[in-house]
């Protein structure tokens, strides 16, 4: 017969204990930072044409994705990425190894995902409603761009113990729902980097308050 202690680490492992929120948040040097052409006419009619997203704020973090990795078997929690307003939402993406990542196409118009150096990836287009499946296997981080429209960037990442996604707002906050109670690792990814991380252990029964976050240089995953 299992003992209470077995029983709870079974529960937070299959995801059938109680499921609570994380709350947190980044600060420090900035992510991407919106282009300041010449040419704002031109680039202001691609956007209302639906060929550009909107020009961002300085400080938004549309490159910013938190993640939480450690031991669970459910599948990840609020892992959904997909184009919107001409690129990616959010352009940094993360899936757990050996699974597949699906990213829809929330725009009006037509996009050719492509995935560099990622073994066996075909570029294919996705209409207006439609979504592509990635297969991710170990490795990468790996770049991602859209065979027609140049603008689009990002980053895949394999995560062998990916539990969570949670975007990051302009502010700089973030929230994890429905997590697990138990211990994680805090990842924050920009771009092809890890640039923050902390070991949390999330309560039962009432929302995790983390701390803020100072981005940094690259770490190691």
């Amino acid at each position: 017969m299992l003992g209470a202690g077995c029983a709870a680490a079974l529960l937070v492992a299959f995801g059938g204990a109680s499921a609570e929120s994380v709350e947190g948040s980044v600060q420090g040097d900035k992510g991407k930072q919106a282009s300041s052409g010449a040419s704002q006419h031109d680039y202001y009619w691609k956007v209302w044409n639906g060929a550009l997203p909107e020009q961002r704020d300085k400080d938004d973090h549309d490159d910013v994705l938190a993640v939480l990795t450690g031991k669970f078997t459910g599948p990840p929690i609020g892992c959904k990425f997909r184009f919107r307003g001409g690129g990616l939402d959010p352009s940094t993406i993360a899936a757990r190894s050996g699974t597949t990542v699906r990213i829809e196409n929330g725009d009006a118009f037509t996009h050719e995902l492509s995935v560099d150096g990622l073994p066996g990836f075909t570029p294919l287009e996705s209409g207006p409603g439609k979504a592509r499946a990635i297969p991710v296997p170990v490795g990468g981080p790996w770049e991602l761009g859209d065979r027609i429209y140049g603008h689009v960037d990002g980053h895949l990442h394999s995560m062998r113990e990916l539990v969570a996604c949670a975007t990051v707002t302009p502010s700089g906050k973030f929230r994890f729902d429905k997590v697990p109670p138990g211990p994680y690792s805090l990842r924050i990814l920009r771009g092809s980097e890890q640039v923050a991380m902390r070991r949390v252990t999330v309560p039962a029964g009432k929302t995790l308050k983390v701390d803020p976050l100072s981005l940094s240089k690259s770490r190691r995953k």
